[in-house]
C-alpha cells in the first residue's frame, strides 16, 4: 500500500520544448527505476465513472473534493507484467491524496468479478485499508469502467527535501474497448501529433531549480486531465461538434 499527499503541476509542451527540457531534467535528476533510456515504458489505465459521468463533470467544474478510480497495468504486454495496481486518487483543494494496492495478475483475475459486481473480495475484507478504499469509493458512487487510456512515459525522480518526480507522457490513446490486457482496438489520439504532457509531482515544496526551469521554458500550469481529454475525444458527437484534441 502507498498512502501520501502531494502537489501536482501539469504542462502541455511541444516536441522542441520537450527535447530541450528533458536534457535539463536528465542533468538534474535520476531516471526512475521503471524507465529506460529508449522511450520509457507503457502505462495502461482503466478509468471508472458513474453512468452519468460524475467524476468527469466534477473535474471539469473544478470541484474542491473529488475522486478518481482506476486500475493500472504496465508494459508493452500488460499481461506479461505481473503487477496490477488499484488506485484511488482524491483531491482535497490543491493536495492529492492517493491510495494504491499492488497485486499479481493472478490475484487481479480473482477480484475482477468483484469489481464488476461492486463488492469487496473476500481476501480484502480484513485490514487491507487501501484496497478497501478502492472498493468503498467504487461502491459508494456506483462506478464502473468506462474508458481505457494508454500512453508512453519517461520518468525521472529525485529526493531532496521531499520526493520529486517528473514525467513526460507521449503517444496518448484512448478507447471504449475495455480490455486491459489485450491489444488496443478502436483507439483515438488524445493529443495532437508532437504534443506531450509534462508533469511535476512533489511531496513538499517546489525547489528553486524547478522554478528556474519553469521560467526558462515559460511553462504554463494547466488543469489537464487525461481522463477528461479521453472522454471528450471519444464523445459520441457529430464530426462538426466533436471537440478537437489539444
Amino acid at each position: 500500500m502507498y498512502l501520501f499527499n502531494r502537489i501536482e503541476l501539469k504542462y502541455l509542451i511541444d516536441r522542441t520544448t520537450r527535447t530541450a527540457l528533458e536534457k535539463d531534467i536528465a542533468a538534474l535528476m535520476e531516471i526512475d527505476r521503471f524507465s529506460n533510456g529508449d522511450g520509457g515504458y507503457i502505462v495502461r489505465s482503466l478509468y471508472f465513472d458513474t453512468h452519468d459521468y460524475m467524476a468527469y463533470h466534477e473535474k471539469m467544474a473544478g470541484m474542491a473534493v473529488r475522486h478518481k478510480v482506476r486500475v493500472r497495468a504496465y508494459g508493452e504486454e500488460p499481461k506479461a507484467n505481473d503487477i496490477i495496481r488499484l488506485e484511488v486518487k482524491s483531491r482535497y483543494l490543491s493536495f492529492i491524496h492517493k491510495t494504491t494496492t499492488n497485486m499479481s495478475l493472478c490475484d487481479f483475475r480473482n477480484v475482477e468479478q468483484a469489481i464488476y459486481n461492486r463488492t469487496l473480495p473476500d481476501q480484502y475484507k480484513h485490514g487491507h485499508a487501501s484496497a478497501d478504499n478502492f472498493f468503498r469509493i467504487q461502491k459508494l458512487y456506483n462506478m464502473m469502467p468506462v474508458i481505457l487510456i494508454q500512453y508512453r512515459r519517461q520518468a525521472y525522480e529525485k529526493n531532496e527535501l521531499g520526493r520529486i518526480r517528473v514525467n513526460f507522457d507521449d503517444e496518448l490513446l484512448s478507447t471504449r474497448q475495455l480490455n486491459l490486457f489485450g491489444p488496443l482496438k478502436a483507439d483515438l489520439p488524445i493529443l495532437r501529433y508532437g504534443k506531450s504532457i509534462f508533469e511535476i509531482k512533489i511531496d513538499g515544496g517546489l525547489p528553486f531549480w524547478l522554478h528556474t526551469l519553469i521560467a526558462k521554458y515559460n511553462l504554463q500550469n494547466l488543469a489537464l486531465s487525461k481522463y477528461c481529454m479521453a472522454v471528450r475525444s471519444s464523445a459520441r458527437m457529430s464530426a462538426t461538434a466533436r471537440e478537437q484534441v489539444l
